[in-house]
């Protein structure tokens, strides 16, 4: 093979290297960049106020405006044992509110009370929608009840209902837990909500 031939397949190769790299770097650049890195924070969020103690998480979402999270726990999950700061016989704890406003370092900086549920969100323009067997509208500020869809027919004899009153709390007493709970609702003791037919679009709450 003459030189010549020898330095055009030499350049070929040279060139198809390079453009190969230049893919690799390009994929390995994208992959990167696919998506968020979450690293978890032992220390997020800092401890509540009150001594408040959490229930179940069923809804967490984070603020369009400035990223701060909101979460909505279930505070009837709580047992009598867990609320025993409220008689002065423990160091924790008491009873929390339903809806729970975080800034970016986990501190506490609102929160409301609100019948518990399933599933919630949080818009841009300062209210939050919540999943109670039908979705209920607040303003985030007040936490006052500003819109909400009816219920199906399903449930609570299918009659609209503005609002629903969060039960009165005694001092001390709570519930016999979520898998009690569960128990109830798996023996037939308690009826669970019916599904959800003939939805009204969200958008009637917007």
């Amino acid at each position: 093979m003459s030189i010549q031939k020898k330095l055009r397949v030499g350049a070929v190769i040279v060139s198809v290297a390079l453009g190969l790299s230049v893919v690799y770097v390009s994929l390995g650049a994208q992959q990167g960049q696919s998506g968020p890195r979450y690293v978890f924070d032992p220390g997020w969020p800092q401890p509540l106020p009150n001594n408040w103690k959490m229930g179940g998480v069923t809804g967490l979402a984070v603020d369009p405006k400035d990223d701060t999270v909101w979460a909505y726990d279930r505070p009837n999950d709580l047992t009598n044992i867990e609320l025993e700061k409220e008689i002065g016989i423990a160091d924790c704890c008491t009873l929390p509110p339903a809806m729970i406003h975080f800034d970016k370092d986990g501190k506490v900086i609102g929160s409301f009370q609100a019948p518990q549920g399933h599933g919630m969100d949080v818009d841009s323009k300062g209210f939050a929608y919540l999943g109670q067997n039908t979705v209920r509208k607040y303003d985030v500020k007040t936490g006052k009840l500003v819109g909400a869809i009816e219920h199906t027919p399903e449930t609570e004899g299918g009659t609209f209902q503005n609002e629903v009153n969060v039960p009165n709390h005694t001092p001390g007493v709570g519930t016999m837990g979520t898998v009690a709970g569960l128990d109830r609702i798996m023996t037939g003791g308690v009826r669970p909500g019916g599904m959800m037919r003939n939805a009204v679009p969200l958008t009637a709450l917007i």
